[in-house]
């Protein structure tokens, strides 16, 4: 066994973030339930419409506008980001939507299906190879999400959507 490479101490770590990021997707659900009375489709656009802003503060504070006027002008990445914007922006109304509908379940279920989703497009898209002991814990984590889809079968669809949604999102972006 190799041992364990050693970490940068100067380097800082992103564990903070991460726990910050689980933390607010875990309690996102709530909020949603709470915004019932808003549209899925309006709190989608408001969504967009406030990012925008703040994306373009980032944007400015890093410098990048010569990078944004490059892409605005190659015809195959405004093509790859209206596909990548499409595709976020159905994600993020059948969740929304879902919630809202107490379909709670539904949507969890297709963030679990993501990950096999993410794989199987690994290998058939980009040539990605797995080992033996990956595809035995690929088959693991597909009968654990089967066993929970069972649960789920009139709301499948919606787990579906999500799953192919996002892992779509990630192959194009």
């Amino acid at each position: 066994m190799s041992p364990a490479p050693e970490t940068d101490p100067s380097q800082p770590s992103g564990l903070p973030q991460a726990l910050g990021a689980y933390l607010i997707w875990g309690f996102l659900p709530l909020y949603l339930m709470l915004m019932s009375s808003i549209p899925p489709f309006e709190f989608v656009g408001w969504r967009i419409i406030w990012t925008l802003p703040l994306c373009l503060v980032i944007v400015a504070a890093r410098r990048q506008f010569p990078e944004i006027i490059a892409a605005l002008r190659d015809p195959r990445a405004l093509i790859m980001l209206l596909a990548s914007a499409v595709l976020i922006g159905i994600n993020w109304f059948v969740y929304i939507w879902a919630i809202i509908e107490g379909n709670v379940y539904a949507t969890s279920l297709g963030y679990y299906l993501n990950p096999l989703l993410n794989v199987l497009l690994g290998t058939m898209l980009l040539g990605e190879r797995l080992s033996k002991w990956q595809w035995v814990a690929v088959a693991i984590a597909a009968g654990a999400v089967a066993l929970l889809a069972m649960g789920a079968l009139t709301t499948l669809w919606i787990s579906r959507c999500i799953a192919m949604s996002f892992g779509l999102y990630g192959s194009v972006r």
